[in-house]
């Protein structure tokens, strides 16, 4: 049981809680997630199992897809429809400016996260702090929104869809939509479809499936790593990386630095790191026996 899983996460319960419960089912301690949905959010929560633990922090830079419920009218403290009401004012009149202001939030932004995140400051996150009333500065992040389209609207929400690269906060992209179209907007839900290759598809797992089937739709350790380079080494330098040694690399690389290293079977080692010198240092390898 190593891999990746594409967990179906359900609303109400933290990513953690998804984690201990897969613990559980499947009998193993060593299982982590990747990247992290809060409680309001359902959609998919890669799940790494075994050995994918070792690449999960790789995982986690990948970009994302969002289905975004918008309540237009209110803002809270938390920046979705669970938090305390901060701000009221009429949304009418806004149906016009709408789709040519999403368009605007397309392209490379710096955003600031929420006081309700995660982000640590002085060993906290941020959430802890906003709890016992502490401002805490917060430096700005440079994100890229890919696309953001429109999928329905009604009197008082709308529908969207948002791709957009790592560390990108939803819940303050919805605040800077409303205030832009000159109202207030909070998140209403939050439904993850996409992250890097994997997306919501019949190989997706509930925590309510039997062990049997969580098992089977377990994917290979590679199947997050698809946007790094690979190479592919013969059996003699297979071994000498799998025993930890560099080994020269001849072969043309377009880009230096981290790549997904395979046998000349294609059995996935593991990561490696290539130097301007070309040769390829072991980084994160597989176990084996």
């Amino acid at each position: 049981m190593d891999g990746f899983l594409i967990l179906d996460k359900p609303e109400g319960i933290t990513s953690a809680q998804c984690v201990y419960k897969l613990r559980s089912i499947l009998g193993i301690k060593r299982i982590g997630h990747c990247g992290t949905l809060d409680p309001l959010a359902t959609g998919l929560l890669p799940i790494c199992v075994g050995e994918a633990t070792k690449f999960s922090n790789y995982a986690t830079n990948l970009d994302k897809v969002y289905e975004v419920g918008i309540k237009f009218g209110v803002e809270t403290d938390t920046g979705d429809v669970t938090g305390e009401i901060i701000s009221k004012k009429d949304p009418c009149g806004i149906d016009q400016g709408l789709n040519k202001q999403l368009k605007e939030f397309e392209g490379i932004h710096f955003q600031m996260p929420p006081i309700y995140s995660a982000i640590k400051k002085n060993g906290k996150p941020l959430y802890y702090w906003a709890r016992k009333g502490v401002y805490v500065y917060r430096d700005p992040r440079r994100i890229e929104i890919k696309s953001i389209n429109l999928l329905n609207r009604s009197e008082y929400s709308a529908t969207i869809e948002v791709a957009c690269s790592k560390g990108t906060y939803i819940r303050t992209l919805v605040e800077q939509l409303g205030r832009s179209l000159g109202t207030f907007a909070t998140v209403s839900s939050l439904r993850r479809l996409e992250v890097g290759s994997m997306k919501l598809t019949t190989n997706s797992c509930l925590l309510e499936d039997t062990k049997n089937n969580i098992v089977n739709n377990i994917l290979p350790c590679d199947a997050l790593l698809t946007d790094i380079d690979k190479i592919a080494l013969n059996p003699e330098d297979a071994k000498k990386v799998r025993n930890g040694l560099s080994i020269d690399y001849n072969a043309h690389l377009k880009n230096k630095g981290l790549v997904r290293i395979y046998t000349d079977k294609n059995l996935f080692i593991g990561l490696g790191l290539v130097g301007n010198n070309n040769m390829v240092q072991p980084k994160r390898l597989l176990a084996t026996n």
